[in-house]
């Protein structure tokens, strides 16, 4: 026997029960569940610990840990997740069908297993100017891969009401080759609701609250709870794990490298869960085996014999503290990096933008207008400015916001933004949901050149100029993930948000704040690289109904 573990307490999902006792492991599998310690090459005392199946979050854009799939699974493995449904849907905004099959080729490297959800909206709409595109016929050869588990997100709530023909019909291909259809279903309740699952998707993520996860859970929904960077569950929703113990599971969709490392990547769903009293197999249950069972993993989610020797050891069931990992039935090294695979070479010169760049003036009929943002919301303002102020006026915090087209076709666009708080310089990111166009906020035109010319000399990534001082964070895979050691780019990180404070803003990540300034499917004002964007009334502004 290759490894044995010693005095520890299992799940056991099917009795419905914990149990004290010890596991052998040969192979990579599971080969005993005993009261007798077995005898093995190698021993792990578990001191009376908790020993469960490895975590699975089952709806994750990796992008937004700006890591690789490999170097992302490398760090949430250690945080004991070793179980991933990735929704690559940025790297297929950037790079199409050839971006997402490079991911998912780098996601074989990966101490955790790593499956896919083909991206149902790419573009997210025809407002924006992306650089790939996924039709029909694209996401049906993605769906016949065997690492693909699922049809991603339907993002497009309106499609999906109105039962758009290419979102049908991709249902339609999902569902007859035995794959989950993933649910995004924001606001939505009564007969919309209703008719959005009629349509076929099986799962929601983007509630947080109690009446609005009862009320999926009634139609017979998977819910996903969620502790992102973002986004977070209301404590009173927790309550819903012991009332659904089987139709309930964990998922972060977007959390950086900085809040995983911090906060923990799944351990904070289960520290969240026990101090709200939430039964200790229900929240196990929730975290480990309905991921596996839900996706149609067969050999993963229980520690039995024949099962996957895919392990983590917690000290106990209350703080959650990971001691050691297993992943095919040796054990993590904490240190370990799996040697990057190297980016192809279109993922590493995708950048098409005229250099040095130029700054668009803002319209003079969106002068009185300015999109109005918050910190940790995704939803923006209208907010009604005096239109005689200059472009931008610091002292009023009003900033110009600029999105330029990356693709080479030389889309600009400027508008103003108050919320931001920058008293000079400028700030730039390349990485903008979902078309990652170069988006930049400063409070004059020469630094706001200065930050996107640097982010684009990088190949993509994140910038901060404050007069003569330059500060970047390469992201040149794709122009937003990084190959880099985790520990390596975590520093940076650090760095270029101290930086980026002393500009003066108040915001609590202000480039992940910027990241979403462009994304129109989401209330209320966006920018685009071909203008300003009002989501509610579904038009550009100024636009004529």
């Amino acid at each position: 026997m290759d490894l044995a573990i010693h005095h520890v307490t299992v799940p056991d999902f099917r009795g419905n029960r914990l149990v004290s006792c010890h596991v052998g492991i040969d192979s990579g599998r599971i080969v005993d569940v005993s009261q007798t310690p077995p005898r093995a090459e190698n021993v792990v005392e578990g001191k009376g610990g908790l020993l469960t199946p490895g975590l699975m979050d089952a709806h994750v854009h990796v992008e937004s840990s700006f890591l690789t799939p490999a170097r992302f699974g490398e760090v949430v493995a250690r945080h004991g997740t070793l179980y991933a449904v990735a929704d690559c849907h940025e790297i297929a905004n950037v790079a199409g069908i050839e971006g997402l099959q490079w991911f998912m080729e780098d996601a074989g490297n990966s101490p955790a297993m790593i499956r896919f959800a083909v991206p149902s909206c790419v573009p997210a709409s025809p407002f924006g100017t992306s650089g790939g595109t996924l039709g029909v016929s694209e996401v049906a050869r993605l769906l016949a891969d065997s690492r693909v588990v699922s049809l991603g997100e339907l993002m497009n709530v309106p499609g999906v009401l109105n039962r758009d023909e290419a979102l049908m019909a991709m249902i339609r291909v999902a569902k007859a080759r035995g794959k989950r259809v993933n649910g995004h279903a924001p606001g939505l309740s009564g007969d919309a609701l209703r008719s959005y699952f009629d349509a076929g998707a099986e799962d929601d993520h983007e509630t947080s609250h109690y009446d609005e996860l009862k009320e999926r859970l009634a139609l017979g929904v998977h819910v996903f709870l969620r502790e992102g960077s973002g986004e977070h569950t209301q404590p009173d929703a927790y309550r819903v794990i012991d009332e659904h113990p089987d139709r309930v599971l964990f998922c972060t969709d977007d959390k950086t490298l900085h809040d995983v490392e911090s906060r923990g990547h799944l351990t904070e769903h289960l520290r969240k869960a026990a101090s709200l009293g939430v039964d200790t197999l229900n929240l196990l249950r929730a975290a480990c085996y309905n991921g596996p069972a839900y996706y149609g993993i067969p050999d993963a989610g229980q520690v039995v014999p024949g099962y996957r020797a895919d392990l983590v050891l917690f000290r106990d069931a209350r703080d959650f503290e990971v001691g050691r990992v297993i992943v095919a039935g040796r054990v993590l090294e904490p240190a370990a990096l799996v040697p990057p695979k190297e980016p192809p070479g279109f993922l590493l010169d995708s950048l098409r933008l005229e250099l040095p760049p130029k700054i668009p003036a803002i319209p003079g009929e969106l002068l009185g207008v300015a999109i109005g943002a918050k910190d940790g919301s995704l939803l923006t303002e209208k907010v009604s400015v005096d239109p005689s102020l200059p472009e931008v006026s610091a002292d009023e915090d009003l900033l110009k916001l600029v999105v330029l087209e990356r693709y080479g076709h030389g889309n600009r666009a400027a508008c103003r933004i108050r919320g931001f708080g920058l008293k000079r310089g400028a700030i730039a990111s390349s990485l903008a949901h979902d078309c990652h166009n170069i988006v930049a906020v400063g409070a004059d035109d020469a630094s706001l050149a200065l930050a996107v010319e640097a982010v684009a000399a990088c190949g993509g990534g994140l910038s901060v100029v404050d007069g003569g001082d330059l500060f970047t964070v390469p992201l040149p895979v794709g122009g937003i993930v990084s190959d880099a050691a985790p520990d390596e780019l975590l520093s940076t990180l650090g760095e270029l948000a101290r930086r980026t404070r002393l500009l003066g803003t108040s915001l609590t990540n202000a480039h992940a704040t910027l990241s979403f300034m462009a994304l129109e499917v989401i209330p209320h004002l966006k920018l685009t690289d071909r203008g300003l964007f009002d989501v509610g009334a579904f038009r550009f502004v100024g636009e004529p109904w």
